[in-house]
């Protein structure tokens, strides 16, 4: 059947309701669910329109996005609430089953159970994952383009679970890649040069940015908690290129915070020929010449006492929201 055509306006302003932030979930499921029978496009000033096949995928990335851009700020309650729910699980799996065709008995059996993919296991996602990957392989472009938006929603889409099953699947799927994908999902970039010469600064490093990677340490590097807040407090100075220094110095050594630490906001890691040249002259430049006054240096040590103060909080608070959980599925269990 044919998708009907919605203008890029009336898109737009559907994605603004939750660029900042799902407000509520069931809104955020009336979005979803009006947009998947729905084709948009997309113009820029200085490039071809484009055709949005699927803007409900679309949708989800200005969720996830939230994490990996400048603007966003992370995930709110709500938006996890919406991520995880089940609703959200149950149209992905048939996404899924609509692209496998019938290829497997026992995936269509899997996908058509009451089974949520937070429950799938690691065995059950990496079928599923390779056999979208095979069937697309021969097909024309656009389909195969189609495709391949799925398998990106459905990773980014893992990422965000907490089960058993997406958590090993993400660790083995990432493998060394992991720590670096962490920073990249909290909103940090990965490149220490990317920051170069900036000072303390919570819009580029804070305490959301910590507690964000503090959070998925939780998921996938449990044993490792500790050692993290320990790293966080060993860094001299919290600028957010002595921060991505330090944490690849941290992985490296095991995740083990006792090394010695790398101090310095300037870096040209990662950077070649000009880019190199032109970051390092424009970092040193900026060294010699911004001359801090003490009124400057106050006012960096107070934010950076606040980003490890409030760092500590939120993780006060999150322990006791777990145990708070813990208790409440104790009690459930006892009761039944």
């Amino acid at each position: 059947m044919e998708k009907q055509f919605i203008s890029e306006i009336e898109f737009k302003n559907l994605l603004k309701k939750i660029r900042y932030g799902v407000k509520n979930i069931d809104e955020a499921i009336e979005i979803y669910d009006y947009l998947k029978d729905k084709k948009t496009e997309d113009s820029f000033f200085d490039r071809e329109t484009r055709t949005i096949e699927n803007p409900h995928f679309e949708f989800l990335r200005t969720i996830f996005n939230r994490t990996e851009s400048d603007y966003a700020g992370g995930f709110t309650e709500e938006d996890e609430e919406f991520l995880k729910s089940d609703y959200l699980s149950e149209e992905l799996k048939k996404e899924i089953n609509n692209k496998l065709k019938n290829n497997s008995k026992e995936l269509t059996e899997l996908l058509n159970s009451e089974k949520q993919i937070n429950d799938f296991s690691k065995e059950e996602i990496n079928k599923i994952m390779k056999l979208l990957i095979t069937i697309s392989n021969p097909l024309p472009d656009k389909e195969r383009y189609d495709y391949g938006a799925l398998c990106y929603t459905l990773e980014t889409y893992l990422f965000v679970l907490d089960g058993k099953g997406p958590i090993e699947y993400i660790k083995e799927e990432y493998g060394k890649e992991l720590p670096k994908a962490i920073l990249d999902k909290s909103n940090l970039s990965s490149r220490a040069s990317y920051y170069s010469g900036y000072g303390v600064d919570t819009t580029l490093l804070g305490e959301r940015h910590l507690f964000s990677i503090y959070k998925k340490f939780v998921k996938y590097y449990p044993d490792k908690t500790e050692e993290f807040v320990k790293l966080v407090d060993s860094i001299p100075k919290l600028t957010p290129t002595e921060f991505i220094n330090n944490y690849f110095l941290f992985v490296e050594n095991g995740f083990n915070s006792d090394f010695q630490n790398k101090e310095g906001n300037i870096s040209v890691d990662g950077l070649h020929g000009q880019a190199r040249d032109l970051v390092g002259a424009v970092s040193i430049f900026s060294l010699f010449n911004k001359e801090q006054s003490d009124l400057d240096r106050y006012f960096e040590s107070r934010a950076e006492a606040s980003i490890r103060k409030e760092f500590k909080e939120k993780i006060e608070q999150f322990k006791n929201n777990q145990e708070q959980t813990k208790v409440k599925v104790l009690n459930k269990s006892i009761k039944h």
